[in-house]
């Protein structure tokens, strides 16, 4: 298979000439910027997270711009993101660097890879994504940023733990995903295809990765059961008779001790190595009730007022239904996805009756009526 080549000096000269447009912000004023872009909560790991984006963009303009040694630096991070579902992993990476910072960034679901030559997407084509992004510029691609979604999902067979999605995926798409995953992380150097179709019979470029930096993003459902376990000097699993390991909670949060040692990740069904790679891992808390609100009101409200504005049509929500949609996602687990599911529910009569009317409305009501939701097209 034919192979692009890359020289050392055209390498340096592309990345220096990229490097040069991406802004200089201080760590402080990145975690502003995000803030800024709409992000809502999660303030410890915004600030983890834009510590890390300066440090990743000041060590390769170190090495490029400034021609100091890579080897009198530490190398580059790659960090796991730990927290319950719809609490704002993988937006928090697409704020800071797809919008922010727009250095070439991939966010993949990891599920749909499988270990080379099984049936599902060869994992080195990972890489062929971040290509991609790059508008297909290896060289430029070698200095972005790699998002793992549903890293969880990767945990082996020999895991015990019931966690929600246990069984949904084989062997070869975890332990073995992993392996491959192990190279990637900590920088080696990899045949990537240059076709995302046709994997097996594209031109291949030799793709180094010791610039790319790696976030990882899990739920880890049942993984603080499993800590409990630990630390009851329990051997027990999941599968105990207990109530509360039957149905692990969807919403919590993670605490320093839960994620200190790697033995507990080990037995969750991860690789101890893989774990290894990942010189920080970030705890993000479940997203409460005034976190919620102002996700509702900020995001989710404002892209349904903007359909309907452009339809000429005024939403009118009162205060109490907010309130009430936001007590409705708080029991539903599901963080901020839940919002759009509740406010959806309320104004589909409304919608409905309207987009159906041959006589033109002005404006959709939403208030209670006890503890009922009551939806009107003025």
């Amino acid at each position: 298979m034919p192979q692009y080549a890359i020289s050392p000096d055209q390498l340096r000269s592309q990345i220096r000439e990229y490097l040069a447009n991406v802004p200089d912000f201080t760590p402080a004023q990145i975690s502003e910027q995000i803030k800024s872009a709409g992000y809502i909560g999660q303030e410890k790991a915004r600030k983890a997270l834009s510590l890390m984006a300066y440090r990743h963009v000041n060590r390769l303009k170190k090495i490029y711009i400034d021609e100091v040694d890579k080897n009198l630096l530490p190398s580059k991070e790659n960090y796991l993101l730990l927290g319950p579902t719809g609490c704002g992993k993988t937006y928090l990476v697409d704020i800071l660097f797809n919008q922010l910072l727009k250095l070439p960034t991939v966010i993949i679901d990891i599920t749909s890879y499988s270990e080379t030559g099984y049936v599902g997407q060869d994992a080195a084509s990972i890489l062929t994504r971040l290509v991609y992004a790059a508008q297909r510029n290896p060289i430029i691609a070698s200095i972005g940023i790699v998002c793992i979604d549903e890293f969880d999902k990767l945990s082996s067979g020999k895991n015990s733990a019931v966690f929600s999605g246990a069984g949904t995926t084989k062997d070869v798409s975890g332990i073995g995903v992993q392996r491959e995953l192990l190279k990637m992380l900590e920088g080696s150097e990899i045949d990537v295809p240059m076709d995302l179709s046709h994997s097996s019979y594209s031109e291949r470029v030799t793709f180094n990765t010791e610039n790319v930096a790696f976030i990882a993003c899990g739920a880890f459902s049942g993984f603080k059961q499993l800590v409990k376990s630990f630390d009851k000097k329990k051997n027990i699993g999941f599968g105990n008779k207990s109530q509360d390991d039957k149905t692990p909670k969807v919403a919590y949060s993670f605490d320093r001790k839960d994620i200190a040692k790697v033995s507990y990740f080990q037995s969750y069904g991860m690789m101890p190595e893989l774990i290894g790679r990942f010189s920080r891992i970030v705890p993000f808390h479940s997203l409460g009730a005034e976190d919620l609100k102002g996700i509702l009101q900020a995001h989710t409200i404002q892209q349904y007022q903007k359909e309907l504005e452009l339809e000429k049509v005024e939403l009118d929500i009162s205060e109490a239904v907010l309130d009430h949609i936001v007590a409705g996602a708080l029991k539903r687990e599901t963080g901020a996805r839940a919002l759009k599911y509740a406010l959806l529910e309320y104004l589909e009569d409304a919608c409905f009756d309207l987009y159906s009317s041959e006589t033109k409305k002005s404006k959709i009501i939403l208030k209670m009526d006890g503890e009922e939701v009551i939806s009107r097209v003025e």
